[in-house]
């Protein structure tokens, strides 16, 4: 499996890593063959963040708020409940990921 991981707008290093480290543990043990890409970036909607997962045959775009030092837990257990194909199902909107899945 091909994975690139991208994190922008993080502005601690060491959160940045750990974020690139847990996408690459779940994405060990749970993603297909093929080339993947995983992108967390801020949002247009203050205080929010987007991410992105890109595989061989879907896409999925997840917004979800959380302070900066929370990221690698929930960006780790969002990319694991879209890498096993289930339904986000969290509390209702600003806290709860809004999920878009498209098929590629």
């Amino acid at each position: 499996m091909d994975l690139e991981v991208v994190v922008e707008g993080v502005p601690d290093a060491r959160v940045a890593d750990e974020i690139k480290r847990h996408v690459r543990r779940v994405c060990k043990g749970a993603a297909p063959g093929g080339t993947w890409s995983v992108t967390l970036s801020p949002s247009e909607t203050r205080g929010q963040w987007d991410l992105g997962v890109r595989g061989p045959t879907r896409r999925h775009f997840i917004s979800f708020s959380d302070r900066v030092e929370g990221l690698p837990e929930l960006v780790a257990a969002q990319l694991r409940a879209c890498l096993n194909g289930a339904r986000l199902t969290t509390a209702p909107p600003p806290a709860g990921p809004q999920q878009l899945e498209t098929p590629e």
